[in-house]
């Protein structure tokens, strides 16, 4: 995969590219998530396998609000202020976006994830 990203692999446009889409995002989070919101109040949206997974409560108003979906556009929100949280570890302070990048680079790139996504993987391949 990295090869077909040219000489440079992933510290060349890739890189630069992705610095640019992030920053964009962080740029317009507040439109990226007035379009993810409504998904919180959405009945017909299922957030887990199985229906019964997606606890719902309602507050004082007698809106129904989705607990999965409310938790998914608060970490959301929080990768686009800049908070890095790795697996099983805290939240850390906010991150530039070039910080951020090399984090999502790194952690793409990790034998430890690779090795877990695809079976039968090999690092001497």
């Amino acid at each position: 995969m990295v090869d077909a990203l040219g000489p440079l692999g992933y510290e060349g446009s890739f890189r630069r590219t992705c610095e640019v889409a992030l920053r964009i995002m962080r740029d317009q989070q507040d439109a990226l998530l007035s379009a993810l919101k409504p998904f919180i109040h959405d009945p017909l949206v299922e957030w887990s396998k199985s229906s019964r997974g997606a606890r719902t409560s309602s507050d004082t108003t007698g809106e129904m609000h989705n607990e999965k979906a409310v938790a998914h556009v608060n970490g959301i929100e929080q990768r686009l202020k800049g908070v890095y949280r790795g697996r099983n570890k805290a939240a850390g302070p906010p991150l530039s976006v070039e910080g951020q990048v090399d984090c999502l680079i790194h952690e793409a790139t990790s034998e430890v994830n690779l090795c877990q996504m695809y079976v039968g993987w090999g690092a001497y391949m």
